[in-house]
């Protein structure tokens, strides 16, 4: 999985697939381990990157609308 970093923090550098520990705001990692990024991406740390290094947006759910309220 790609991901961009969106704050420095210190990582997991075997499962980031980086040189080092320490990682920096902005830095991009091309091959990382799925549930580590999943974490990262939880905790607000990283984005996920599409095939162009785009960050990928999530849409908005669609939900009915809410109905009327009772009128007494």
């Amino acid at each position: 999985m790609k991901i961009k970093a969106l704050w420095g923090f210190v990582g997991n550098a075997e499962l980031l697939g980086a040189n080092s520990p320490q990682v920096k705001s902005g830095q991009e990692f091309q091959e990382v381990d799925d549930e580590y990024a999943h974490v990262l991406l939880g905790k607000g740390l990283a984005v996920e990157l599409d095939a162009n290094g785009k960050p990928k947006v999530a849409k908005p759910k669609e939900g009915k609308p809410a109905a009327p309220k009772e009128v007494k």
